[in-house]
């Protein structure tokens, strides 16, 4: 299987490769990852010549800015990033007889359904901002390709940064013994990135290509509070007792941008298509092993 893979520096596009690789014992993968550093993603002749070059049977666009607050304070940008760059990439499928598979957010709704069956594929979106817009008109643009998949995701952690990992932040800010702020009442599914990268490679693996939309996201839903409290706690139970973070509320915070207040995802149709996402606690811990060994490994090599 030929597979594509836009933005494949960033956290999830390396979780991505660390599967594949373990995939790699049952599918024979041929894989190629582009990122920032090699093309404008807005760019049509230089995505053309990427794409129809490798021939890919599967593109994975994962490109994107993917933080509210740039997509803010610079909509050009994020038009030409979020917008122009799906489009470019979605021309280059539908030339190539590719199916494409398109991340999209939980953001593309506005929190508001009172349901606590949380929010199905079928609902409509209402975004609140600029980066929620061209989500949304990302997942309008790709579903113009025959055979094109949208996969909403939400909160996610696992990556090597700070600004796109919230485990990571709060317990480096900790580390740092700053005093935190987290959200109480702001509720998603956090969703690891690893745990996100098996179940888009379980989906792009059937025998029948499954189409439309699936919300992907780990079991239960949570604040930010209660993810930064259960990450410390988990990572070094001293330094949670010595930095707790402080609950706030919602509606007391000014954010750059509009987010919605309840945005957790119905998983139903995931589990019917044979894949189950673990519960964050799980991921979490996961991802603090994880981290802590590589906490280890610096302390070791330093």
């Amino acid at each position: 299987m030929r597979l594509y893979i836009t933005g494949a520096d960033g956290s999830l596009g390396k979780a991505l490769a660390q599967e594949l690789g373990v995939d790699a014992r049952t599918v024979d993968w041929t894989v190629q990852g582009v990122s920032v550093h090699d093309f404008d993603i807005a760019d049509e002749a230089a995505v053309a010549a990427s794409i129809d070059s490798f021939r890919p049977d599967i593109v994975l666009h994962l490109a994107a800015i993917s933080i509210v607050a740039p997509c803010e304070t610079d909509p050009a940008l994020a038009l030409r990033v979020n917008v122009s760059g799906v489009h470019q990439v979605a021309e280059a499928c539908r030339r190539n007889g590719s199916r494409m598979v398109y991340m999209s957010s939980d953001y593309v709704f506005d929190g508001v359904k009172a349901s606590a069956d949380g929010y199905r594929e079928n609902d409509v979106p209402n975004p609140l901002s600029v980066y929620a817009l061209t989500k949304l008109a990302g997942e309008q643009i790709a579903a113009h390709v025959p055979e094109h998949l949208v996969i909403r995701t939400s909160w996610l952690f696992g990556g090597a940064a700070e600004n796109n990992d919230d485990v990571l932040a709060t317990i480096r800010a900790a580390e740092r013994g700053e005093q935190q702020e987290l959200i109480d009442d702001q509720y998603s599914r956090p969703t690891y990135t690893v745990d996100l990268a098996r179940a888009i490679i379980h989906l792009i693996t059937q025998d029948e290509f499954p189409t439309g939309i699936v919300h992907a996201a780990n079991e239960g839903r949570a604040t930010r509070y209660e993810l930064g409290a259960y990450a410390l706690m988990q990572y070094d139970p001293k330094l949670s007792a010595d930095h707790p973070p402080t609950a706030i509320s919602f509606d007391d915070c000014e954010f750059v941008g509009g987010r919605p207040k309840v945005s957790a995802f119905n998983t139903d149709r995931l589990a019917q298509l044979g894949f189950a996402m673990p519960v964050w606690r799980d991921a979490v811990d996961r991802h603090c092993t994880v981290l802590a060994g590589r906490a280890a490994s610096e302390r070791t090599t330093a």
